[in-house]
């Protein structure tokens, strides 16, 4: 199993060493809506939830309201996360498409050594 996902990894270094930034194209933009409602099926958020509140909160407190405030507190930060993450992403992008060569083969390299450790 190792050597097909030590494969599946070098294909991976190799599409991202030779990849390009996709030119913008309207007819497949994102909306607000569609970011939105993808949230409902995130299986991240439902795992980070769950175990935020298993792990944190459920030993501490077992109260309505003390669950409810938690949960709303841990979306708050939820919400502040991704609008970092779009932040960051916006400011990145110029960078990215300025040299996006030596950093894609610099990802790529980093996917090799990931190779390496495994194969040892």
């Amino acid at each position: 199993m190792k050597y097909i996902g030590a494969a599946y990894i070098l294909w991976l270094a190799i599409h991202i060493a030779i990849s390009k930034p996709e030119k913008d194209d309207d007819s497949r933009s994102a909306s607000y809506m569609k970011g939105f409602l993808l949230q409902f099926v995130n299986v991240k958020i439902y795992l980070f939830g769950m175990t935020a509140l298993t792990g944190y909160i459920t030993d501490y407190h077992t109260s309505l309201t003390a669950l409810v405030i938690a949960e709303l507190f841990i979306a708050t930060l939820g919400s502040f996360a991704t609008l970092t993450w779009i932040g960051m992403g916006a400011l990145l992008q110029k960078f990215y498409l300025k040299h996006y060569r030596i950093i894609n083969i610099l990802l790529a390299l980093t996917l090799v050594e990931c190779i390496i450790s495994i194969l040892k």
